[in-house]
C-alpha cells in the first residue's frame, strides 16, 4: 500500500529500489552524520544480501508502508527521492532512520516524509513516543525534527536524544493549523 502526501509517496521498499538505496549509502554527503564521511562502500552483491535478509523480500504483496521496517520516498511520478525506516520496541517507542538524496536537500520533502510518518505511526498503532538520535552537527536534523514536534529530551546513555510524543506532534499540528487559519 502506498501512503500519499501532497508531493511525495511513501511506499515500501522493493528489489528494484536496490541500486537506488546503494548510490545514497555510498554517498558521503548523505552518510557523513552516520559516520561514513567516505560513504559505505556497499557493493551490488552487499545489497542483495541485505535484501534477502529484509522484511520487505519476504512479503511484497501483503505490506504497508507501515508494517515494514523499511520504505521510499518518492515523488508521485515514481522518482526517488530518499529512505525512511523505522523499528518499535517493546516500550512502544519507534526509532526512526531518513535519508534524503542531496539534490532534494531543503525543498520540504522530509518534513513532509516525516509528518506522514509521524501522523500514522500514532494514528495506526500503540506507539507512544517517535525517538532519533541525531549527530550534534547535524544542525539540518535538527531543524526538521523541530518543525516537526521533537524537543531534545537527553539521557545519561543518549545525550543528543529527541523525542516526539503524540501529545507533542498533536500540540504542534494543531498550532501550525491555528496560525494558517
Amino acid at each position: 500500500m502506498n501512503v500519499f502526501g501532497s508531493r511525495i509517496r511513501i511506499r515500501p521498499t522493493k528489489q528494484h529500489d536496490l541500486s537506488f538505496l546503494q548510490t545514497l549509502w555510498n554517498d558521503g554527503t548523505v552518510m557523513r552524520y552516520k559516520g561514513y564521511p567516505d560513504g559505505m562502500h556497499v557493493t551490488a552483491a552487499c545489497m542483495e544480501r541485505w535484501w534477502a535478509m529484509a522484511p520487505e523480500a519476504h512479503d511484497t504483496e501483503h505490506s504497508t508502508s507501515y508494517s515494514t521496517p523499511h520504505s521510499i520516498i518518492e515523488l508521485l511520478d515514481g522518482t526517488p527521492l530518499g529512505e525512511l525506516a523505522y523499528s518499535i520496541d517493546a516500550d512502544h517507542r519507534a526509532r526512526i532512520d531518513l535519508k534524503l538524496a542531496p539534490t532534494v536537500w531543503g525543498q520540504g520533502y522530509a518534513t513532509e516524509a516525516l509528518s506522514i510518518l509521524l501522523r500514522d505511526l500514532f494514528a495506526a498503532s500503540a506507539v507512544r513516543k517517535v525517538v532519533v538520535e541525531p549527530s550534534p552537527a547535524n544542525l539540518a536534523a535538527h531543524r526538521l525534527f523541530t518543525r516537526c514536534g521533537f524537543h531534545q529530551a537527553p539521557t545519561e546513555n543518549h545525550p543528543d536524544r529527541w523525542e516526539c510524543t503524540r501529545t507533542d506532534f498533536a500540540g504542534r499540528h494543531a498550532t501550525a493549523a491555528a496560525g494558517v487559519a
